[in-house]
């Protein structure tokens, strides 16, 4: 094929394979079976929204909203839980990544072990924690707090580990060969290069914390999310509504200034 000067031709478009196209063929059969099985409906999509019940979330009461006993308080909280759980997670997460890592962890057994309950741990969702534990300990913003140091530790345990499975292990190594303990080697291997991600995760998980706290206000954690579901049992979704308004401007700020910092560390 022929091209003008100083041009490059267009490597030809590979066909597709016989195999992938039985794949989205058979994706595309059992997303059909699956939504018959569940009822799903396409018509539902386009009646929900003439729903009368929509008539109730407008208009937003701004007052209440705005009243520092009804949500600023409880929005302080939210910010409360979600900063002691991010401090004490991330901070048991920083020797259990180490140790999960089979990079920097002291032996087969510790790794196992520890990947072990880190996994179980993982497995069990932060809503199943958080009404496990207000069952144990009772209503109130205690129980949302240990549950979501129980998320905190397990997100970060997940991704911190990994970042330190892929460090440069030459100065881990040359420690070593120098006669360092365990302990030291890793602190000076390892940490300085891996400390950026550290930090810049921590600020991920504070993102989620946020987020989470909201569901589990929801089962009586404390929180914001006591708030929305009081004022859902009574049917007042026009302060549901303002609710939410005020949570996502908090949201999306916070995303922005967390997501400022990160790029900065990373």
């Amino acid at each position: 094929m022929t091209t003008p000067a100083g041009t490059t031709a267009r490597p030809p478009k590979p066909r597709p394979r016989v195999w992938m196209l039985g794949v989205w063929a058979g994706l595309g059969v059992f997303t059909v079976f699956a939504g018959r099985r569940v009822g799903f409906d396409i018509t539902t999509a386009v009646d929900i929204w003439t729903n009368p019940l929509w008539e109730k979330f407008w208009p937003i009461p701004w007052d209440w909203v705005l009243s520092r006993d009804n949500v600023i308080d409880p929005l302080i909280e939210t910010f409360q839980i979600a900063i002691l759980a991010t401090v004490i997670g991330c901070g048991l997460a920083l020797p259990v990544s180490f140790a999960m890592s089979q990079v920097t962890a002291p032996g087969r057994l510790v790794y196992g072990v520890t990947r072990t309950v880190m996994n179980v741990v993982r497995a069990v969702p932060d809503l199943f924690w958080a009404k496990l534990l207000v069952t144990a300990i009772g209503i109130g913003a205690l129980a949302g707090t240990l549950g979501l140091i129980i998320f905190s530790l397990s997100v970060m345990v997940k991704l911190f580990s990994e970042a330190v499975d892929g460090v440069d292990t030459r100065a881990l190594e040359a420690a070593r060969a120098a006669g360092s303990p365990h302990v030291p080697a890793v602190a000076t291997g390892v940490l300085p290069e891996v400390l950026p991600a550290y930090v810049a995760y921590a600020l991920y998980v504070f993102e989620l914390n946020i987020r989470a706290s909201l569901v589990l206000g929801l089962v009586g954690a404390g929180g914001i999310g006591r708030v929305i579901e009081a004022q859902r049992q009574f049917f007042r979704f026009d302060r549901v509504l303002g609710v939410v308004v005020i949570v996502f401007v908090v949201v999306v700020v916070l995303e922005q200034v967390s997501a400022a910092l990160r790029r900065r560390l990373v």
